[in-house]
């Protein structure tokens, strides 16, 4: 059983990404999906694998990565280079040659699920400026590696789950 920390578009507001990472300490992995506007090694973002949003400048922030963890593969980007406010195929395709059962993006600031070809395509939506009806979000993904059990939970800024949702790999 592994989980999974997932944060995006913070837009230079501190200590809220402390305050997630501190709330769940017993994440095995932790994803920034860019845009904090921070320097690269900023101790806030220190804890997180990390990629370049549209409003990071640092050229030490990759476009894009892969991660893996107990044989769950996931490609994560920011998504304005994946054209993500139209269509997420581009960004699941990736996904799918580089053999990852996740797609994870930002940019878009509304926090949203789809499977799109077989690969769970996961927005946590913004930390710090929502465009959609619910409040500012983050994700974590409880997986159960055996049963390839996944729990996705969308929670809100005071750690409370807003949306669940649950599935298969």
């Amino acid at each position: 059983m592994s989980k999974w920390i997932i944060v995006s578009d913070n837009h230079t507001e501190q200590g809220v990404l402390f305050d997630v990472i501190n709330h769940h300490n017993d994440a095995d992995v932790a994803i920034h999906l860019g845009d904090s506007e921070f320097a690269y090694d900023d101790s806030e973002l220190s804890h997180y694998h990390r990629v370049k949003g549209n409003t990071d400048f640092y050229p030490e922030f990759p476009n894009e990565a892969v991660i893996e963890s107990n044989g769950v593969k996931a490609f994560y980007t920011h998504g304005h280079l994946y054209n993500v406010n139209h269509t997420r195929m581009h960004l699941a395709e990736q996904a799918i040659e580089s053999k990852c059962q996740f797609a994870f993006y930002g940019h878009t600031h509304v926090a949203k699920h789809e499977e799109i070809k077989g690969v769970h395509v996961i927005n946590p939506g913004s930390i710090s400026q929502s465009r959609s009806n619910i409040e500012e979000t983050y994700a974590a993904l409880i997986v159960d590696e055996d049963t390839k059990e996944v729990m996705l939970n969308f929670y809100n800024r005071d750690h409370q789950i807003i949306d669940s949702k649950n599935f298969e790999l």
